[in-house]
């Protein structure tokens, strides 16, 4: 099959399916096999790579010291290998880091450490000071950015009446993290608050656009909001539609499928999407589908399914997102090609929007084969070129290692 798949990418006469990058070798960033340790890439967001003009950085977590920790690698856009290599929590324990570009060849990370969101600048010079941005009580902190200079965090906070999600806009004082503005609750509610997993882009000019799980119907539904001035946020809607009928005939009522993971991204004409994990055929177990907006995150269009039907038996998981000059790409593994006989194969699958709908799934080469690869997380720079981080391992009790993939945009 997935010859198959390899061959219906590389055809004549089918441009519209042709992928628009040409996909390079895979760079081993971090091996745990012979140490024993494990990467984790289960960021909110999954936010773990950002590309400039100029750099790739990526973050992870990993126990290679003992403990869980945070660390970043920063390598120049053409470079062969990560050379830069930060250990940037300094807490007992930190989870779930986030990274975005700042202007001027900086970074942006940030992440949970002993129950406290905070945040650090990396640059020429290695990570800056650790700021704190909630000092208790956070949790999946998710970090969007644009070439206007906006910097936002959001983050789940526990508090009195459950978990709720919070944002804050962010300044930059030389090599500091500061709060300019908030935290700000996007969405307070009272009964039944848990709100998490939140994803965040900006749109236009100046607009923030929040999405996140949540449960105050006593199921998960996802919903988002969006900000034109802070630190009003517009009355939060629901981003999934119900497929439960109502006694009418409708579609409103009903508990719904089981959804989980959103992630957002903008690409370089305005346009939002969104993708998420959604069971709605659950013999099957979770899919990948999405949401596309026109008017800058106000509405979202009919929800729609973005992987292919080669997949429609297996389930979907890690679902990632990217836009850019390319468009949109859309990443996450599943274990349609079942690999030899390792436990739970899985490979890393990619589609791209091309204006009529999502293209065929490509499993991506170098992220595919015998054991598990997965998880992946991805970027496109301002050249339109697409960067791929995932993780592989023997099988999913083996310890890991962390890769990454260069795709050059290669428009037809």
């Amino acid at each position: 099959m997935r010859l198959l798949l390899l061959l219906f990418f590389c055809l004549p006469g089918l441009a519209m399916a042709a992928a628009p990058w040409t996909l390079g070798e895979a760079i081993t960033v971090s091996d745990g096999g012979a140490a024993g340790f494990f990467h984790h890439l289960d960021g909110a967001g999954r936010q773990h790579l950002g590309a400039s003009a100029t750099e790739v950085a990526l973050t992870w977590e990993d126990d290679s010291s003992g403990a869980p920790q945070v660390y970043v690698s920063i390598k120049p856009r053409e470079a062969t290998s990560f050379s830069r290599i930060y250990l940037v929590s300094k807490g007992a324990e930190a989870y779930e880091p986030s990274i975005a570009p700042l202007n001027g060849d900086r970074w942006i990370a940030a992440w949970e450490q002993d129950g406290a969101i905070v945040a650090c600048v990396i640059d020429a010079e290695g990570p800056g000071p650790i700021e704190i941005l909630a000092p208790g009580g956070g949790h999946q902190v998710t970090l969007a950015t644009d070439r206007l200079g906006h910097i936002a965090a959001v983050w789940a906070r526990e508090q009195e009446n459950g978990q709720l999600i919070e944002t804050a806009l962010l300044r930059i004082d030389e090599r500091r993290v500061g709060v300019a503005a908030g935290p700000k609750t996007v969405a307070p509610i009272a009964g039944h608050a848990f709100q998490g997993y939140p994803a965040a882009t900006w749109a236009g000019d100046s607009r923030l656009v929040v999405a996140w799980e949540d449960r105050r119907a006593g199921h998960t539904r996802l919903f988002y909001t969006w900000s034109d001035s802070w630190p009003e946020f517009a009355q939060e809607r629901q981003l999934n539609e119900h497929n439960a009928p109502t006694e009418a005939g409708g579609t409103e009522a009903g508990l719904g499928s089981g959804v989980m993971r959103v992630v957002l991204a903008t690409d370089d004409v305005g346009t939002v999407r969104a993708i998420w994990l959604d069971k709605r055929n659950p013999s099957s177990g979770y899919a990948v589908w999405g949401a596309a907006s026109g008017d800058g995150g106000v509405t979202f269009e009919l929800n729609e399914i973005v992987q292919d039907e080669l997949g429609a038996a297996v389930p979907q998981w890690h679902a990632a997102l990217a836009a850019g000059k390319s468009g949109f790409a859309a990443a996450w593994d599943d274990t349609r090609e079942g690999w030899g006989d390792a436990a739970e194969p899985g490979d890393v699958m990619l589609s791209w929007h091309f204006g009529d709908g999502w293209s065929a799934d490509l499993v991506v080469p170098g992220a595919s084969g015998a054991g598990y690869q997965g998880s992946p997380a991805i970027a496109i720079d301002p050249h339109g070129d697409l960067h791929l981080i995932w993780i592989d391992r023997v099988d999913l009790e083996a310890p890991t290692r962390l890769h990454y993939l260069h795709a050059a945009f290669a428009p037809s």
